[in-house]
């Protein structure tokens, strides 16, 4: 490590001490993020679940700019400056994040601070962590990427023996682990508790009720930031319409990708990678294409269609991660090319949809209860008037 990087570790090191150290202490906060800036994912459902059990708690969030305007006014906004970032973190009594930092970092957490740890995808099919710098090791494609920081962490949420499985291995974490479920997915397993705010949604994104909502979302490569559409829209969307449904097709990158080159007509299709949280379009979405994304695992829970569209799986696992499981074996509906896609959709009404996706999460061993938020919330109450 060079010498300006350790010596900037102890800096932030020494400032966040000082922080905490010089911090109110008639006032109990918890410090959100999100993807290092945005209002969204896990962070998101136990930062709104905890406001209504408890309304006094101060609740921080760091947010980019352009995120703060999907913040509620409740919320105490931080920008991703450094010197306010650390200092909200330092002086907040409990942390909730949902990635992982790096020892480099210079991140200073006291005994006394409660730290909790969501991740973001519980049944996600690719190795991640140290299981994915084992895989590259492997390929010769090894980087040093200093490890992942996860000794300071105090709780570990997962959504299944998979989950669990992910947090040893790939993140080598051996603390306490929750597997109450994913706080974000607590909606998906009760869709019909939250009729009208899909319907909020879906008006917010100007899509009437009569038409279907397709959802594609590609996960990340790191072999460029821009990806091009791997599926052809229109001949899915024209496989989909041959049994007499009106469908749009909403196009979703990953966070990581900067541009997703979409060559398709605009009435069939919309980008979407700038709406602020994936939860809100799984809840409206009636199928669900995506590749490799752990967004897969959430969607399942809703019984609704799911298909992997592994076009370029030996060249993703070449070239990016290797997967973790076999998606054919654990039961997903699996096309290796856009003439299998459209024959699946074609016959997309035949399957057992909800019978297809209970096997799958039992492979996973999942334990969504439908309340991981308000399970989380409560713990967070308690740690809060230790």
């Amino acid at each position: 490590m060079k010498k300006t990087v350790i010596i900037k570790k102890w800096i932030r090191k020494a400032y966040m001490y000082l922080c905490y150290a010089t911090r109110p202490r008639d006032v109990k906060s918890v410090f959100f993020a999100s993807f290092r800036g945005q209002y969204s994912d896990n962070p998101r459902a136990i930062s709104e679940c905890l406001h209504k059990m408890a309304p006094d708690v101060k609740i921080v969030w760091l947010v980019k700019p352009q995120f703060k305007k999907y913040v509620p006014d409740y919320v105490t906004v931080v920008p991703p400056t450094l010197r306010l970032a650390l200092k909200a973190q330092a002086q907040a009594k409990v942390w909730v994040l949902n990635y992982v930092y790096r020892p480099n970092t210079g991140i200073y957490k006291s005994p006394n601070q409660f730290y909790i740890q969501t991740w973001h995808g519980d049944r996600g099919l690719k190795t991640i962590g140290y299981a994915d710098e084992l895989s590259r090791k492997k390929r010769k494609k090894a980087k040093n990427r200093n490890g992942y920081l996860m000794s300071d962490c105090d709780l570990f949420i997962a959504a299944s023996d998979y989950g669990v499985m992910k947090a040893h291995k790939g993140l080598r974490y051996e603390g306490e682990v929750m597997t109450a479920g994913m706080p974000r997915n607590d909606k998906l397993t009760n869709l019909q508790a939250y009729k009208e705010e899909a319907a909020e949604i879906r008006k917010r994104l100007g899509i009437d009720s009569n038409t279907n909502i397709l959802l594609y979302a590609p996960t990340y490569r790191e072999a460029g930031d821009e990806l091009q559409c791997q599926i052809d829209i229109s001949q899915t969307i024209a496989s989909l319409e041959t049994n007499g449904n009106k469908w749009i097709c909403l196009i979703r990158s990953h966070s990581l990708t900067k541009q997703l080159k979409v060559t398709q007509k605009e009435a069939v299709c919309r980008n979407v990678s700038d709406y602020p949280d994936m939860a809100d379009l799984l809840l409206v979405t009636d199928l669900l294409i995506t590749d490799y994304s752990s967004c897969a695992g959430d969607f399942l829970l809703t019984g609704k269609p799911l298909i992997l569209a592994h076009f370029d799986k030996e060249s993703y696992e070449s070239k990016n991660r290797l997967l973790w499981v076999d998606p054919e074996k654990a039961g997903y509906l699996v096309a290796g090319n856009q003439q299998e896609l459209n024959d699946i959709l074609k016959r997309i009404d035949t399957y057992d949809h909800k019978h297809i996706n209970k096997k799958v999460l039992q492979f996973y061993g999942t334990s969504e209860s439908g309340h991981a938020s308000e399970t989380i919330a409560q713990r967070i109450i308690t740690e809060l008037k230790r």
